[in-house]
């Protein structure tokens, strides 16, 4: 069940020890964890080539502890990301074909998201002691931004920036436009959802020190990829790079012999499958046949 924010337990807090407590952490692993110069795996991610920094296993049972909290916190129809009930899928399935679309996302979202922003998020809309933000601030980011591996990060990235999607919902209202937002990626359906409104969003983005970017303007009845899901006349879809995926996938397990190599590839072509149907139910068949063969070839080969 989610309440308003003054029902928080992180709403108020008024010292380190009252901190501790509400993260279920004694007084000592708080100081410990904010002594610590650098509680972060760091990494490269070889598919996208951005920078991960992910944190180590105390402070990342912290994070996962805020995001509980926050994501209790009553938040606006639009926001389709870490909310229970809400995906990636539930953000494309709330936009259709019939009108036009606006699509903005927020670039570098988590890097830019500046440990000011959540500072301020606890000192001035969670009314807590400015010791205790400014803790919070230091347990939540890193290098002064988000981090982009932590469980926190999308909940957090919502409500530092929340009065930036309050100004663009205002927006989409005046122009006659459905908004969601899913993370950094924004989306206007409806008659208004014009170049004028790309500008505007784009102003108030940049009010923010943000940059949006990646924008695109779709025409009623034009198909649309949506948070990676193609909204087309027919409905939900699954987008061509994603069904090519799957082909080499499939031509990939059929060209392996049976062993640990195939298993694998088994095992990462039935996700993609499964994936695929919670957006059309058409893959589903294929889907529960290859977690058979799965199932079989694990049999067979004893791990």
């Amino acid at each position: 069940m989610s309440h308003d924010r003054n029902q928080s337990i992180l709403y108020k807090v008024t010292s380190p020890q009252m901190l501790a407590d509400r993260l279920l952490i004694s007084r000592g692993e708080l100081h410990a964890l904010l002594a610590n110069a650098d509680p972060y795996k760091r990494w490269i991610d070889k598919k996208s080539g951005r920078a991960i920094q992910e944190p180590r296993p105390k402070l990342a049972k912290v994070h996962r502890r805020i995001a509980t909290l926050l994501t209790r916190i009553d938040t606006p129809a639009y926001l389709h990301s870490a909310k229970k009930g809400r995906s990636y899928i539930s953000n494309a399935a709330a936009h259709s074909v019939d009108d036009g679309c606006v699509k903005i996302d927020v670039r570098r979202f988590y890097p830019s998201a500046r440990a000011q922003a959540v500072y301020h998020l606890f000192l001035d809309r969670m009314a807590c002691d400015g010791d205790v933000a400014g803790m919070l601030a230091k347990l939540l980011t890193v290098d002064g931004h988000l981090p982009t591996g932590s469980s926190a990060s999308p909940i957090l990235s919502y409500f530092a920036y929340e009065d930036l999607f309050h100004e663009l919902a205002v927006l989409a209202e005046a122009s006659g436009c459905k908004m969601t937002v899913y993370v950094d990626d924004i989306v206007f359906t409806g008659a208004g959802a014009t170049r004028r409104l790309l500008f505007e969003a784009r102003k108030a983005i940049g009010k923010r020190h943000l940059h949006g970017h990646k924008t695109k303007l779709f025409r009623p009845g034009q198909p649309r990829i949506v948070t990676g899901v193609a909204v087309t006349n027919n409905g939900l879809r699954l987008p061509n790079r994603r069904q090519v995926r799957i082909a080499e996938d499939q031509k990939l397990f059929d060209d392996l012999p049976l062993g640990r190599e195939k298993l694998i590839v088994a095992r990462r072509l039935t996700g993609r499958l499964f994936e695929a149907s919670q957006i059309d139910a058409g893959w589903r068949v294929r889907a529960e046949a290859m977690a058979a063969l799965r199932d079989d070839i694990q049999r067979k080969i004893g791990r």
